[in-house]
């Protein structure tokens, strides 16, 4: 039993002697084995077990930490990687909300499950307020149908792409965007993303081209229709005028053709306003007198306005201003149809447009456009003259009239303000600079002036319109003797042979030689006779001849013109 105890003793010793190693497992079989073999007692066998039991606790301990220690190592890795997604994902977050398109991420119900800041602003509504909604609950009616086609061909084809879609804003306001979107995640529950981009400022801006390359086109036929018409009106109202002098006494006759020079009068009225607005493109600065602009303005809007208010012009004494007659045209004409389509249609009688001209206290000339239209609302007028703002519905105004008057009228040194009080109408003021009266105007316009012819002289009439030369023989010839060219052709072969004239009256715009032409030829033969060129125009419509009417100093005269007029102009020219 001693012997025993000691042995028992000195296992233990040695086990818990952390200096002593401890055997290994297949060296405390062994031992085991020998001792059975050799007779060991109870205690040898006992010891034996103990120490193997004491080895597999140290060896399970040693796991147990490991396996403690791995723990803990795999937790902070996964801790490092969660917080790395994290700022990955705040990353990812903070991209996509700076991006200019929308993005939505929907899922195959068309439900939403996450959107950008961008999809916020097009749609006005956060992010939280439609996760979950359904995606085409912005869609307006008229394209409901075509964006349900497209999520059936996205199911079946796996992308898309749709534009022009008109969805409505929460605040009531349209917007046109194009969608591309596909499939991102396939399997039983598929995923979409779909990216948006708003392109309602891109249309409209299109929209706006397209109309404008429309008016200039419209502009430049208008100017050559214009241009057609004054030459056989030109002859129609010359020879109503002469009928009219020669028929002395009042009766049917007489009645009748003063109603036929009224309405031809009004057809040159009409003309010449075409002319003017069909100028755009034209700078020339000069004076301009406001009061015709006005009533030429007034005519072209009278349409707009008549069904729907009065049209009252309080015009007072005004000088003329520094300006250009299309430009300032097309200012005045804006505002009276923006008053005009301001009042509703059908109660004229009691509604009111008011034009109004007056020197300002700085000697600058105003014109006042008022009407009796509902007004501007405060938190509008700051924006009036802004590019593509509008109050009106779509399809109805590009919201750049308002804009452009303002970019001519200080383009001209003025000035334009809007003043409104909601309820009481709207009033737009514009200030214009006073014209140099020294400045030169080659221009005539001819007004009867009785002055007599102080000699005979020698006129030549240079026109492709036959009529034109017949009509104004026939208003010449009881002082001077005509000669007619219809065509320049024949015109500088006269020139050419040593004939002498007075004057020449010629067309600027014709067939095989325009007047042009010819006047650069008679510069090379006789400068004297070319400076002696009156030129007659029914709207010189191309940039070539409105440069070439600039340029020289030679008078001209616009078609149709008035008799006495025309004599007056060819016997001044006579000495």
């Amino acid at each position: 039993m001693v012997s025993g105890s000691l042995a028992t003793q000195s296992h233990v010793q040695r086990v818990n002697d952390p200096r002593q190693p401890i055997a290994s497992e297949h060296e405390l079989g062994q031992r085991a084995r020998e001792r059975r073999q050799n007779g060991a007692g109870l205690v040898d066998l006992l010891v034996s077990a103990f120490e193997g039991a004491v080895v597999r606790s140290a060896e399970l301990e040693s796991t147990r930490a490991d396996l403690a220690a791995r723990n803990t190592a795999a937790g902070a890795r996964i801790r490092s990687l969660e917080a790395r997604l994290e700022i990955l994902d705040a990353r990812l977050r903070d991209l996509l909300d700076k991006l200019n398109d929308a993005v939505f991420l929907v899922d195959d119900e068309m439900r939403v499950l996450d959107m950008n800041r961008r999809a916020e602003e097009i749609i006005g509504r956060s992010r939280q307020e439609q996760i979950g909604t359904h995606a085409l609950q912005f869609v307006s009616p008229d394209d409901l149908e075509r964006l349900r086609a497209a999520v059936r061909q996205l199911r079946a084809d796996g992308g898309v792409r749709v534009e022009g879609v008109s969805v409505t804003r929460a605040d009531g306001t349209t917007a046109l965007i194009d969608v591309s979107a596909s499939v991102i995640e396939d399997g039983p529950e598929r995923t979409f993303l779909a990216i948006i981009r708003d392109v309602t400022e891109s249309k409209r801006i299109q929209a706006q081209l397209i109309a404008s390359d429309r008016l200039a086109s419209v502009g430049t036929l208008a100017a050559s229709v214009a241009h057609e018409i004054n030459n056989p009106l030109a002859a129609v109202i010359a020879n109503l005028d002469l009928a009219l002098a020669d028929l002395a006494e009042h009766g049917p006759v007489r009645d009748a053709l003063t109603d036929a020079r009224e309405a031809a009068d009004r057809v040159r009225l009409i003309v010449r306003d075409l002319k003017v607005f069909s100028r755009p493109e034209d700078e020339r600065r000069g004076p301009v007198g406001i009061h015709r602009v006005i009533e030429s303005a007034a005519r072209m809007a009278w349409n707009e306005i008549r069904h729907r208010s009065r049209l009252v012009k309080d015009l007072g004494q005004v000088p003329h201003v520094d300006g250009n007659e299309a430009r300032l045209g097309q200012v005045i004409l804006n505002l009276l149809i923006n008053a005009a389509q301001a009042i509703p249609e059908g109660d004229a009688d009691h509604n009111e447009i008011r034009i109004a001209t007056s020197l300002d206290p700085s000697g600058r000339v105003l014109v006042e456009v008022r009407d009796t239209g509902p007004g501007i609302p405060p938190e509008v007028l700051d924006r009036i003259f802004l590019p593509f703002f509008t109050t009106k519905p779509r399809g109805v105004g590009t919201g750049l009239g308002l804009s452009i008057c303002h970019r001519i009228v200080t383009g001209l040194g003025g000035e334009i303000r809007a003043l409104s009080e909601p309820g009481k109408g709207a009033v737009f003021q514009v200030y214009l600079p006073v014209a140099d009266l020294d400045a030169e105007d080659t221009q005539t316009s001819l007004r009867p002036v009785p002055r007599a012819a102080v000699r005979r002289g020698r006129i030549l009439v240079v026109d492709d319109e036959p009529a034109i030369g017949a009509v104004i023989r026939r208003i010449l010839a009881g002082e001077h003797d005509v000669e007619v060219a219809i065509d320049a052709v024949d015109a500088l072969a006269r020139v050419r042979a040593g004939q002498r004239f007075d004057a020449i009256l010629c067309d600027v715009m014709m067939p095989q030689m325009s007047g042009m032409d010819l006047h650069a030829e008679v510069v090379k033969t006789d400068p004297d006779l070319a400076a002696r060129i009156v030129f007659m125009t029914g709207g010189a419509f191309t940039p070539r001849a409105r440069a070439f009417l600039d340029e020289i100093a030679n008078q001209r005269i616009e078609k149709p013109f008035d008799p006495q007029g025309l004599r007056a102009l060819i016997n001044d020219r006579i000495r």
